[in-house]
């Protein structure tokens, strides 16, 4: 599969536990906690089991669910699909439920009726397949275990360019996939890095959301950090701390971002670096 897509990775079905859905907006909700997210596919995987397969009753559907799932979107514009649910044989990753492989649909692709259409689910891949080192992809796919982390991570190419970028400096060579092979350590080190994402306090109420918005589109910009009202010269780990979307309040504040992010770094490098 790696061969057939654009950069050489294949992100968007990994494995049985690990799977994208962020550019079908399946992040853009109110609530992207995990537990509510998997409650919500579940549900909706269970009431979509019951629908006919026809273009009426997946229509009905999709308007049932707009009425008994929130419409909040932190993303306004950024299209949440209906019909994003919980695949495979234990239900234990996010896809289409209107794929032709999808339970029930016995190999037709009703993904036409869906908002984007079918072309688009075939033939669109988010900016990671194209703008991330295909060493870092590997890395990533390799190391994160559940889809709910992956999803919100994998569409992130700044953020990830940023975390691997300050790796390999303080690690002094560049890190390949080999290095985290055998060595779970690393994995759930890395994890835990980019599990900031996930609950960063010092994101701005305004952006409380880990959800981003990848397509271009000026209006959904992350903020520049005004250290000029700090008083302060840029951090060092400033495109990280942007990416994360973070607002300081004192300096106090930012040493503390600062110290975050350094710690999870070093617990990489620690993981990676022979005794």
């Amino acid at each position: 599969m790696d061969a057939e897509v654009p950069g050489g990775v294949y992100l968007c079905q990994v494995n049985d536990k690990v799977s994208c859905g962020a550019c079908c907006g399946l992040y853009n909700v109110a609530d992207t906690s995990r537990e509510h997210m998997a409650a919500m596919l579940g549900d909706r995987t269970r009431r979509f089991a019951q629908v006919p397969r026809t273009p009426e009753g997946i229509d009905g559907f999709a308007l049932q669910n707009a009425q008994i799932e929130s419409q909040e979107r932190p993303f306004p514009q950024f299209h949440h699909c209906p019909f994003i649910g919980l695949i495979g044989a234990e239900r234990s990753r996010v896809g289409c439920l209107l794929h032709p492989l999808a339970d029930g649909n016995h190999g037709v692709d009703f993904r036409g009726l869906s908002y984007y259409g079918g072309l688009a689910c075939r033939t669109y891949f988010c900016p990671t397949t194209h703008g991330l080192a295909p060493r870092y992809k590997r890395i990533v796919r390799a190391t994160l275990d559940d889809w709910h982390l992956y999803g919100l991570v994998v569409t992130e190419t700044d953020l990830l360019s940023a975390l691997f970028h300050q790796i390999e400096v303080r690690l002094g060579r560049p890190v390949e996939p080999t290095l985290f092979e055998s060595n779970p350590a690393a994995g759930r080190a890395l994890a835990g890095l980019m599990g900031l994402k996930l609950n960063w306090p010092y994101r701005p109420p305004q952006a409380d959301t880990p959800c981003h918005h990848f397509f271009f589109d000026v209006s959904y910009a992350k903020p520049i950090i005004d250290y000029h009202r700090l008083g302060v010269v840029a951090s060092p780990f400033n495109p990280i701390l942007r990416e994360l979307i973070s607002a300081f309040d004192s300096v106090e504040t930012l040493r503390r971002a600062e110290q975050a992010v350094d710690q999870s770094i070093g617990a990489v490098v620690a993981a990676l670096t022979p005794c």
